[in-house]
C-alpha cells in the first residue's frame, strides 16, 4: 500500500519522502519532525530544481551574469519585503523565467540616466515603506514590530542598491540593478493582488 502511494506522487515528492522517512528513524523522530524535515527538503529541492532551469536557460541565452544581477537584486529586497508567489511550482518557474531570463534582453534595449536611477530610487524606496512588507494568505507575517522592521530593511536596502546602480560605471549594470528591484516591488503592490485575485493584509486575520 505504501508503495503504491509513493508511485502516485511526484518525483520530488517521493524523494522527500524518503529521505525525510531515512532521517527521522536515525534521529528516533515523531511525526511532527518528520513532517517539518519532508516539507523542508521538498522545498529545498523544488528550489534547487527552479533554479537550475533558470539559469540553465540564461547559459544557453548568454545571459547568465545579467539573470544573476537580475536575480540578486530581487532576492536582496524580497528577503524584508516579502511578496505574491505563484499558485504552484509550474507557474513559479514559468514566471521566474519570464522575470530572470526576459527582463535581461529586454534591459539591453534600456539605458538609465544617472538622474533617472536618483528618481527612480526615491520612488522605490517610498513604495517599499508604504507597502512592504506584503505577505499572503499562506504565509501571514504576524507582529507589528516584525513588519516595522521588515518594512525599513527593505527600504533601507532598496537605497542602498540606487547608490550601488548610481556609483557602478556600467550603465547595463545599473539598469540591471534598478529593473531587478522593480520586479519585486511589482509583487508588493495593491493593484498586483487586486489583478490576481489575491488577499491583502492577511495578518489582520490573527490579530
Amino acid at each position: 500500500m505504501q508503495e503504491q502511494q509513493v508511485v502516485r506522487m511526484g518525483l520530488t515528492e517521493t524523494i522527500a519522502t524518503r529521505c525525510a522517512a531515512w532521517l527521522s528513524t536515525q534521529n528516533n523522530g515523531d511525526r511532527i519532525a518528520y513532517l517539518k524535515m519532508k516539507l523542508g527538503i521538498e522545498m529545498l529541492l523544488i528550489n534547487l530544481t527552479k533554479t537550475l532551469i533558470i539559469y540553465g536557460i540564461s547559459l544557453v541565452c548568454h545571459l547568465f551574469l545579467q539573470t544573476l544581477i537580475v536575480h540578486g537584486a530581487f532576492y536582496a529586497i524580497r528577503r524584508y519585503a516579502f511578496g505574491l508567489h505563484a499558485r504552484n511550482s509550474v507557474n513559479c518557474t514559468l514566471v521566474s523565467i519570464l522575470m530572470f531570463v526576459g527582463t535581461p534582453l529586454i534591459g539591453s534595449y534600456i539605458n538609465l540616466s544617472k538622474l533617472t536611477v536618483i528618481g527612480l530610487g526615491l520612488l522605490f524606496a517610498a513604495l517599499l515603506y508604504r507597502y512592504a512588507p506584503a505577505d499572503t494568505d499562506k504565509f501571514p507575517l504576524i507582529g507589528a514590530d516584525r513588519r516595522r522592521k521588515l518594512r525599513r530593511s527593505s527600504a533601507a536596502t532598496s537605497m542602498i542598491l540606487t547608490l550601488i546602480a548610481i556609483l557602478i560605471p556600467s550603465s547595463t549594470v545599473t539598469t540591471l540593478l534598478m529593473l531587478g528591484v522593480a520586479l519585486q516591488i511589482i509583487t508588493i503592490l495593491p493593484i498586483t493582488y487586486k489583478l490576481l485575485k489575491r488577499s491583502v493584509r492577511n495578518y489582520e486575520k490573527y490579530e
